[in-house]
């Protein structure tokens, strides 16, 4: 059965995209065109001036695009004919349809109230007894964009957006420029999120200048984030190249014949595969000790010092680029602030020890993966030059171990320089500020609510490996003015 002919009537209504209305349309059920969801439905055309409910629609567009959920099929019956429909589910929707009423009370136009209002999308009218074409339909998002008054067989759309939403995009951009910070991924979220502040607080004072500093900030973050991965990749290189001079196979091969020694004598004794696990990582422990004596070694340790040392000068740095945001001054010269606080060190005769510790973590680590990968060589039956080029391989070819510690070394050492900073500086108080990615964990989110500390009781930073949340505080920039362009 066709749909009754509703060209003399008038509503208000929203249209899904014509690709989603393709995929909705029934056979024998209305053409996709005239897919919609009524928002307010009107009457005849006669009754109601064509000019006021545009101009209602125009009034009530300037909202922001939503999604909707299509929720399921259902019928409606009781008239002379069933109607199929797409249940349709949003807030916003209920939003709308309660502001729609109210514009147009405002204006005297009355909507007819013979029925509740329950939104869907009409697909196909039926006798009553005929069988839907549709058993079931799969929810799914609907975005809907524009707001259409329909005035008989006229049909106006018009664009929702909310009139506030450019100018604060534009206030961002301004912001984020102002910075010369790089675009990344958390800059187009945060500005996402400015414009969603700046929309639901459109009359509040001073939202755009707010806007154009939440954009001058996520750009100081990028540059931040930016300027720290560049460093440890710069420190990864440097560490790996004195790594690598110091693993040789005639050493490795070494290891794996003492190794497989003492598994023949582990054979004769039925050894268990726990004293077979254990015989790997002696032999690797023992091989990784040897590294230490090596003229070479030198260089390695002086490598993860220089590391250390880089960490804090940039943590020095970002703790002053975080006050000099707070104190609305631009213009960071990042690499004269990183060379003088690198100068401005008292003693870095100290971060030797920090390196022995962390070359003892490196050496451990190394072992500990050495040991596991020849035990499960010799489990799965591997000769002897198989075990060997096995274990150069994890010595040689994983960058990501020798990262993994140069990257937490780094960090930690940034850390404790902003807080040598602040301390410096006679700041009581610091807070936590999460990197806002996909490394946020819970203890972060929970550092970050804790804000402010006191300095001296705050969680010690980084809180995992890979963490970039850091330490912010409000310093004077009297004493860095040179850094500030």
């Amino acid at each position: 059965m066709g749909s009754p002919d509703y060209s003399d009537g008038c509503m208000i209504a929203l249209y899904p995209p014509p690709e989603l209305a393709e995929q909705l349309a029934v056979e024998g059920g209305l053409p996709a065109e005239d897919l919609h969801v009524t928002v307010a439905y009107l009457g005849a055309a006669a009754d109601i001036d064509g000019e006021a409910l545009r101009e209602v629609v125009s009034q009530l567009a300037e909202r922001r695009p939503f999604t909707a959920q299509l929720a399921g099929l259902a019928r409606f019956t009781g008239g002379a004919t069933d109607v199929l429909v797409a249940l349709v589910d949003s807030p916003d929707l209920e939003d709308l349809r309660r502001d729609t009423l109210d514009a147009l009370y405002e204006r005297g136009i009355e909507v007819p109230r013979e029925h509740g209002y329950t939104a869907h999308l009409s697909l196909s009218y039926l006798d009553p007894e005929d069988a839907p074409p549709l058993d079931r339909l799969e929810a799914q998002p609907v975005e809907l964009t524009a707001l259409s008054a329909v005035h008989g067989t006229d049909r106006t759309d018009s664009p929702l957006a909310h009139p506030m939403e450019a100018p604060a995009r534009e206030a961002f951009a301004a912001g984020w420029a102002l910075s010369g910070g790089p675009m990344t991924d958390r800059v187009r979220t945060a500005c996402e999120t400015a414009v969603d502040l700046a929309v639901e607080n459109p009359d509040a004072p001073g939202t755009l200048q707010a806007t154009i500093d939440l954009g001058r900030l996520e750009g100081m973050w990028a540059l931040l984030f930016q300027r720290r991965n560049d460093l440890l990749a710069d420190q990864v290189r440097q560490v790996r190249g004195a790594w690598l001079p110091l693993i040789d196979r005639t050493s490795v091969a070494a290891a794996v014949d003492q190794l497989l020694a003492v598994l023949g004598v582990l054979e004769a004794d039925r050894g268990r595969r726990d004293d077979i696990r254990a015989a790997a990582k002696a032999a690797a422990r023992a091989l990784l000790q040897a590294v230490a004596g090596l003229a070479g070694f030198g260089k390695l340790r002086a490598a993860l010092r220089d590391v250390l040392a880089a960490g804090r000068a940039e943590g020095m740095v970002e703790a002053v680029a975080i006050a000099a945001e707070r104190a609305s001054r631009i213009g960071l010269d990042w690499e004269i602030a990183f060379r003088d606080a690198y100068r401005a060190m008292d003693n870095l005769d100290d971060l030797w020890a920090s390196a022995d510790g962390w070359l003892a973590r490196t050496l451990d680590g190394a072992a500990g993966e050495l040991g596991s990968v020849l035990a499960d060589g010799v489990e799965n039956g591997l000769t002897r030059d198989e075990l060997i080029d096995a274990a150069m391989d994890v010595l040689t070819a994983d960058e990501a171990a020798v990262a993994f510690t140069v990257d937490w070394a780094m960090t930690t050492a940034a850390d404790e320089g902003a807080l040598a900073l602040y301390r410096a500086e006679g700041v009581l108080q610091i807070d936590i500020i999460t990197a806002g990615d996909g490394r946020v964990c819970s203890a972060c989110i929970d550092a970050e609510s804790g804000s402010p500390w006191h300095i001296g009781d705050q969680p010690r930073m980084p809180l995992h490996p890979h963490c970039r949340c850091c330490y912010a505080a409000d310093v004077s920039l009297a004493h860095f003015a040179a850094w500030i362009m």
